[in-house]
């Protein structure tokens, strides 16, 4: 719900018609909050890991193009520790995904081995 002030282009909205927008919420953790400002107060302290963590198997799950596997385990927790060492920069995430293992050997469609 925290996002729900943002219409469909990205443009804030304090209200959808005639009615206020709603954008109060809470986590599965209990987490409660009235708004993106303190959502992003939360991930950025409290749920940090959490946050790296759920960013990094996003991206990676992209970038190899299929699931996550128990094997991954290792490559996804060593970027975790590098984003929370070096205060979760986006180019520590991506260069880490870029130079795990599983990218790095990731099967080639048909295609481009021609």
């Amino acid at each position: 719900m925290a996002l729900e002030n943002f219409n469909a282009i990205g443009g804030w909205r304090d209200k959808d018609g005639d009615q206020s927008v709603d954008s109060a919420g809470e986590l599965i953790t209990g987490e409660k909050f009235r708004d993106i400002r303190e959502l992003k107060q939360i991930l950025k302290t409290n749920r940090r890991r959490d946050f790296y963590r759920c960013v990094t198997e996003k991206l990676f799950v992209y970038a190899t193009g299929r699931g996550l596997e128990y094997y991954d385990e290792i490559a996804v927790d060593k970027i975790v520790e590098q984003l929370d060492r070096e205060g979760g920069r986006f180019s520590v995430l991506l260069d880490g995904v870029i130079s795990s293992a599983p990218f790095q050997r990731r099967a080639q469609p048909q295609n481009e081995l021609n």
